[in-house]
């Protein structure tokens, strides 16, 4: 039983994403809404991966070819390889926290945390065309690899996710900062470069085998309305264009406000920020392990508009650094022992009773809970000094 734990915990919070959400289910509104990504991956599922040419969805094909060949319904596969995302996810986190030597309850926090963020999986369940849940799963999973010195297990795992989607390539500079060992740095370096190579040549093989037809007007009209209707939305899909008119436009020469809330306490909301801050400063050296990955997630942020949901994908490393955070926090005396899973408990909370469709996190709410915990500890601080 005590092996099933992670599992069993994993698809509770599942099934709680599940039934606080609107899935976007064949024949509702929600799925209907033109434009989304969801029809491009279900179009690539009907006609056959390397018939579909429109980038970038064309180079993600993993989880559509599995719906292409298997027996069941296209809208039950992409919502059984979604769960099993999930639960992998999950589990596979909670065991790396665990290996890492966190108690029992700094790691459910840390995985209470994750699952909290309304952009990350619970909207990855929501939408679950998407091959975001399975991504995030080998990005946790090339996470413990790593941390374990697992060379071909690792290498398998980010091969995969290149086929699923190219934001698991951020995980890849694990292969050195987070491998166990004292090796010279040559030899760090080439057994890195050895695990990389294989997701390195897939994903650059897959974009040669499937041309990008986004501009041919004529191929364009040939896909369903739904799409074809739409033609701006994959327009001129450059990652050259991507980068001037995104990058430098919209996210260096526009940055304002707004967008650093977005970055920061839109994207992991208040309370894993906070726990997340704490653990950096208890643990530079694991935050310095982790930055290459999460900074290599910061960097999609140049060739593509989404913000909240492309952010999720860092949530395992900064789940970690929370659950390192309550644990320094706890080995000062700021926390009792499961005070920080209680806090989590309660951010998770708070992002189930969004709106069905709302997957934005509360930053004012998380911001008043944390207030209400802060005024309690403090309160009994105090308490304690004045019977001393």
């Amino acid at each position: 039983m005590r092996h099933a734990g992670p599992w069993l915990l994993a698809g509770a919070l599942i099934a709680a994403c599940v039934f606080s959400v609107r899935l976007r289910l064949e024949g509702t509104a929600e799925f209907a809404d033109p434009g989304w990504d969801r029809h491009y991956y279900l179009e690539a599922a009907r006609v056959g991966p390397w018939d579909f040419h429109i980038a970038p969805y064309c180079w993600r094909v993993l989880v559509p070819t599995a719906a292409w060949l298997a027996p069941p319904p296209e809208q039950v596969t992409f919502f059984a390889i979604a769960a099993a995302g999930a639960v992998i996810f999950g589990a596979t986190l909670w065991l790396l926290l665990r290996e890492a030597g966190l108690s029992a309850a700094q790691t459910a926090a840390g995985v209470l945390l994750a699952f909290g963020l309304g952009w990350g999986l619970r909207y990855q369940l929501a939408d679950f065309w998407l091959p975001d849940a399975a991504a995030g799963a080998c990005i946790v999973l090339a996470m413990r690899f790593a941390h374990r010195g697992r060379a071909v297990l690792f290498a398998l795992t980010l091969l995969a996710g290149a086929l699923l989607k190219e934001v698991t390539l951020a995980a890849a500079p694990l292969a050195l900062t987070l491998w166990p060992g004292q090796a010279p740095l040559c030899e760090r370096l080439l057994r890195a470069g050895a695990a990389v190579a294989p997701a390195a040549a897939a994903t650059v093989a897959v974009r040669l085998a499937i041309p990008a037809w986004n501009d041919d007007a004529a191929y364009l009209a040939s896909l369903p309305p739904v799409i074809s209707r739409f033609p701006e939305v994959v327009a001129n899909y450059d990652y050259a264009v991507l980068l001037r008119e995104i990058g430098w436009e919209e996210r260096i020469r526009g940055f304002d406000g707004d967008l650093a809330q977005a970055l920061t306490v839109r994207s992991f909301g208040s309370v894993l920020l906070v726990l997340a801050t704490a653990g950096a400063l208890a643990r530079p050296g694991r935050a310095a392990r982790l930055a290459p990955f999460v900074l290599l997630v910061f960097a999609q942020l140049l060739i593509a508009r989404d913000t909240e949901r492309l952010m999720a994908f860092a949530s395992p490393a900064m789940a970690w650094l929370a659950a390192e955070g309550a644990a320094a926090l706890e080995g000062r005396g700021w926390l009792m022992g499961g005070e920080a899973l209680l806090l989590a408990a309660g951010a998770f909370a708070l992002a189930l009773v969004r709106g069905p469709s709302d997957f934005a996190t509360d930053p004012a709410a998380e911001f008043w809970l944390l207030g209400a915990v802060a005024a309690a500890l403090a309160a009994r601080r105090l308490a304690v000094s004045l019977r001393g």
